[in-house]
């Protein structure tokens, strides 16, 4: 049985800011990305269908500081330190996000041949204009991940049966520091490369 794609809802204000960082990563001419992550505490709730609250944001570059090259190339340095951060704050992996030029918020086939998570139930968000201007969740595509290569995606107002804003989020400045502080400690290792998009 395929799992239904999770439903999160991120505070309003964390939701802007993540916005404002994806466009000021990416300088309006490369794609930026992001994971939203989720404590593990609402492991038994997501069964029920409840919805799940976005707490932390870790962007790519902090994980892997080579990583926005036009595309994205996601080493698996920037893995080794997303699993750390989360095994040391008790979070999970819950959605990435990532940024198309123009208005395009469907998958590319790189896209969707290498989810940047590939677990069902995943989902994959995808933000328009390199995430400059205002960027409502309208405005995003949301892929849920099935497994095997197999995708559902919903848009416009659809996308609020997925991810919806919420003024409830506590602290979400103390919960993005130790996600920077222990990405940079990890990069002092040995990069593998193994590249989420290939180069030409």
């Amino acid at each position: 049985m395929t799992p239904d794609p999770r439903r999160l809802e991120i505070d309003a204000a964390l939701f802007a800011g993540m916005m404002s960082q994806l466009a000021h990563r990416g300088g309006g001419s490369r794609e930026s990305g992001a994971f939203l992550l989720t404590t593990t505490a609402s492991e038994p709730a997501a069964a029920d269908g409840a919805w799940q609250l976005v707490t932390a944001i870790a962007y790519y570059d902090d994980l892997d500081p080579g990583s926005l090259t036009g595309d994205i190339t996601f080493t698996a340095d920037g893995y080794t330190a997303l699993a750390a951060i989360c095994r040391r704050n008790g979070l999970k992996i819950a959605a990435d996000i990532h940024t198309h030029p123009g208005r395009w918020v469907r998958q590319s086939q790189t896209d969707e041949t290498h989810p940047m998570v590939a677990l069902p139930g995943h989902i994959a968000l995808i933000a328009p204009r390199y995430a400059q201007g205002l960027i409502e969740i309208r405005d995003l595509g949301a892929h849920h991940y099935h497994g095997d290569g197999q995708w559902t995606s919903s848009y416009g107002n659809d996308v609020a049966s997925i991810l919806r804003l919420t003024e409830k989020q506590a602290r979400p400045a103390r919960a993005a520091d130790p996600l920077r502080h222990a990405a940079v400690l990890f990069h002092r290792s040995r990069r593998l490369l193994i590249t989420r998009k290939p180069r030409p």
